[in-house]
């Protein structure tokens, strides 16, 4: 049973274990990868009790909500893909925040340029929440126990409390003077320091949440209408108001979640299905992989220089389409059927000079975007990838194939770390800042770095753009059967990170540990850097990519993949946390 202390004892066995090469131990039931061990052990409590992955997931998401405020919360919002192994359909459900109807264009503009930080702390750059609406969906639809039970972990951890880690620790650090603006924000996640005021408590403070504890009963109890018709989105609204936001009880009222159909691709004979927009990830994840199949039809050499440079050149292109089409699918004309196509995956991995880096500006008409000379610091909303590592450590993914084949690849966030730094008084909600993810002037970089068009432009009730890439890899020889769940936060870099862990079990035969725990290498066109973290390549090989032309930019490390593998034929199950970060993966005997 999960409790405070023994949950962080296993935490700092699981970082010290963290750098192990050991494979995944196999399991004949169900198996579950998230972001802390409270989570995974809340997910495996639902599988033992009867529940499907489902159930699991939701649990699992319930409780980050608690343990990972950073990260996750009833205040975001996210995606989920459901296979369900019955029928062998899978359906993917956007809850995804929407701007509120008074969001304007240039909302976050004065005088011509970005106003920094406007769109990621306080209450201006809230958008609706959809997490309570697609976590509640989920569990009524598609699971097996009652709502009450699936919730349950999650009011206990908030009853109990969690233990301060090294990850909330440095998360809080970067947001302290953001925590600090908000008097319910610093009460719950702040401590005092020497001299009274609001800082970051030390590793091992014991952190309760008894409103959110009360929040989750009501909701266990009532379903979602108390967040958005009642008593917790009144509480929600006049919060947000209170500090100068748009977000009123008619957004709330009006807010509903939304399915897709999954967006398709493949890679080496196997079926992948992902998101589909506002996710650009899942389209990212279908290109890249689409390409590098078409530029090397044998696979993929591992950390090969040659193969790196194409990896980096395809990568570049596809977010270069990022930032011409795509926005949310229903306010804005995106060509799917084209970009996805065989011919146009040709086209793009026929562009790249296998001898030579391009650089990025050239790959934009005038119009299209946003060259490199047009992004200066003194436009607003500069972002310095210096600061990357630690900047992208929110947003959290949670991964589950129970005994059965059903399949759960779910992404959910508050955006920035700890979100707006809002917490809705007297509930214990923290409350996202996703109104970064739109673009706040066309050609100037969020958050993240990335560079955003037209087409991501803020419109009221308009869902923004977002990286998460939550993914579904299918057996060759059942292309109904789930292979692999996988999916991770690190903003921009999500796509990349998915990518590169469905090519080191496809193209490498890696064991799913040693998949999520391979070095990492990303670019995203602007900036026109390719970003390597300290345990991806060798010297040699660096200088090979430089040679070509690519600027090399040195990262620690970034993301927490969570991935689940079910071996086609053995229907052993096995899971990993990503080892850079203090998740844990579980499963049944």
């Amino acid at each position: 049973m999960w409790s405070p202390r023994n949950g962080w004892t296993l935490a700092l066995a699981l970082l010290c274990a963290g750098g192990s090469a050991s494979a995944a131990r196999p399991y004949r039931g169900g198996a579950v990868a998230t972001a802390h061990p409270a989570a995974s052990e809340a997910a495996l409590k639902m599988l033992q009790k009867g529940g499907n992955a489902v159930d699991a997931a939701v649990a699992a998401a319930t409780t980050l909500a608690v343990v990972g405020p950073y990260h996750s919360g009833l205040g975001g919002g996210g995606f989920a893909l459901v296979h369900d192994a019955k029928t062998g359909e899978t359906r993917a459900l956007d809850f995804r925040e929407v701007a509120p109807r008074a969001a304007t264009r240039d909302m976050y503009v004065k005088d011509g340029k970005v106003v920094p930080g406007l769109s990621t702390d306080g209450a201006l750059s809230v958008a609706v929440p959809g997490a309570v609406a697609g976590y509640l969906e989920l569990v009524e639809k598609h699971g097996k126990l009652p709502r009450a039970v699936v919730l349950q972990p999650a009011i206990d951890a908030a009853r109990a409390g969690f233990w301060v880690t090294p990850k909330y620790q440095a998360v809080a650090k970067l947001r302290r003077d953001c925590l600090a603006q908000d008097p319910e924000a610093a009460r719950i996640f702040l401590g005092k320091n020497a001299a009274g005021e609001p800082d970051v408590p030390a590793v091992g403070s014991l952190v309760k949440q008894p409103d959110l504890a009360r929040t989750l009963t009501t909701l266990a109890k009532s379903g979602a209408a108390p967040f958005y018709t009642g008593a917790l989105g009144q509480a929600v609204v006049d919060t947000v108001k209170a500090a100068g936001g748009v977000l009123t009880r008619e957004d709330l009222k009006a807010y509903q979640t939304r399915t897709h159909a999954p967006l398709e691709g493949s890679y080496r004979g196997h079926r992948l299905l992902t998101m589909p927009p506002p996710s650009a990830g899942g389209l990212a994840v279908v290109q890249v992989l689409g390409a590098l199949e078409r530029l090397r039809p044998q696979g993929l050499a591992f950390r090969d220089a040659e193969e790196v440079h194409l990896y980096a050149e395809a990568v570049r292109r596809v977010y270069v389409d990022r930032t011409k089409y795509l926005g949310d699918p229903a306010q804005v004309k995106i060509p799917m059927e084209r970009l996805t196509s065989s011919g146009y995956l040709a086209d793009l991995a026929g562009s790249i000079d296998p001898k030579k880096a391009t650089p990025s500006a050239s790959l934009l008409a005038p119009g299209e975007g946003a060259g490199e000379s047009t992004l200066k610091p003194s436009d607003g909303g500069w972002y310095d990838p210096s600061h990357a590592p630690a900047d992208k450590k929110n947003t959290t993914h949670i991964s589950v194939i129970d005994k059965d084949g059903n399949a759960v690849a779910l992404t959910t966030t508050v955006n920035y770390g700890f979100g707006s730094c809002l917490v809705a008084k007297g509930t214990g909600i923290l409350l996202n800042d996703e109104m970064d993810d739109f673009s706040a002037r066309p050609g100037v970089p969020n958050a993240y770095g990335l560079v955003g068009g037209e087409a991501n432009a803020i419109a009221p009730g308009k869902v923004p753009l977002s990286s998460m890439s939550p993914t579904l890899v299918f057996s060759k020889e059942d292309p109904k059967k789930v292979m692999l769940a996988v999916g991770s936060p690190g903003g921009s870099t999500i796509p990349t990170t998915v990518i590169q862990v469905i090519s080191n079990v496809v193209d490498q035969g890696m064991d799913v540990a040693r998949a999520v725990g391979q070095g990492r290498l990303h670019h995203q066109y602007l900036p026109d850097e390719l970003w390597v973290d300290q345990y991806a390549l060798e010297p040699a090989t660096l200088a090979i990519l430089e040679a070509k032309g690519h600027k090399i930019r040195r990262i620690p490390n970034w993301g927490d993949a969570e991935a689940v593998v079910s071996d086609p034929q053995t229907n052993l199950r096995s899971a990993a946390s990503d080892p850079r970060n203090e998740g844990a993966a579980l499963g049944q005997d």
